[in-house]
């Protein structure tokens, strides 16, 4: 039952988030929040997470814009993730950091997202949290302390030689930090198989988003598909666009360490 006060608790703190990746680098996080499109302050009945988002069907109440779906998501991802962590048969100590991970976690998919970077405030706090993770839950002895440490630079090693390789062109340097703090997190054999996922699922959702931004999508859905649901007024993905890879990293890890957590066995390891 411990699971539905985190779930709530966790769609509190998914607002709250979403106010981060608003406001990271460009305000404070204090003050009251406002309409991105007229400019009116929200009041609190309109500030319910998830709630209001769905009350108000995403548009704002005053202007009617629509409001970002990133909205509901974080706070939702947030929720279910604390609910998770929260019923879980975990020491109170663990339980408090792998809350404070899921919030990360989520921060930095949905910046990435958004932004296709990575702030590096965010990720040094997840490396170090994830460091923590590994060396205090549950104590270890010096040769089980030294491993967890080589796993961090162990599964971020692939992906720096990529960045090193590419000079930055194939991903960011963002993406080997984040995977440093999922070897730790993970381990070297959990880590190295969330880099296996996050590059199948990574280059599946990237040919789906070039297929439904080619001219061949385009006239084969005017001729079966109302307008409004597949015109694009921009040019879409190509192979040439930039496809932020962290929320790939972050949704493996997140099911290895859930799966982890619960002790669900994954049949191809």
């Amino acid at each position: 039952m411990l699971a539905i006060p985190f779930g709530l608790f966790g769609l509190i703190i998914g607002s709250f988030i979403n106010v981060a990746i608003l406001r990271f680098g460009a305000r404070a996080l204090a003050g009251r929040s406002a309409c991105m499109s007229c400019g009116k302050k929200i009041e609190w009945f309109d500030l319910i997470p998830l709630f209001s988002w769905l009350v108000l069907r995403g548009r704002c109440r005053q202007c009617r814009s629509r409001i970002s779906i990133q909205y509901p998501a974080v706070e939702l991802s947030t929720g279910i993730l604390f609910a998770l962590v929260g019923g879980a048969e975990l020491v109170p100590i663990a339980k408090i950091i792998g809350l404070l991970i899921s919030a990360l976690l989520i921060a930095i998919a949905a910046y990435d997202i958004r932004h296709t970077i990575i702030p590096d405030a965010w990720v040094w706090s997840f490396n170090a949290l994830a460091l923590l993770s590994a060396v205090i839950i549950p104590p270890y002895s010096i040769h089980d302390t030294l491993y967890s440490f080589l796993a961090g630079p162990a599964v971020a090693l692939p992906i720096f030689a990529l960045w090193l390789v590419s000079n930055g062109r194939w991903m960011g340097l963002g993406d080997p930090k984040l995977a440093l703090g999922i070897g730790w997190l993970l381990g070297s054999l959990y880590g190295m198989v969330a880099l296996l996922i996050a590059f199948v699922t990574g280059a599946v959702v990237g040919l789906l988003l070039i297929f439904f931004s080619s001219d061949f999508w385009n006239r084969f859905a005017s001729q079966f598909i109302p307008h409004r649901f597949w015109y694009r007024r921009d040019k879409g993905i190509t192979m040439k666009s930039e496809i932020p890879f962290g929320p790939f990293l972050i949704v493996a890890c997140v099911f290895l360490w859930i799966s982890a957590m619960y002790g669900i066995s994954i049949t191809f390891l």
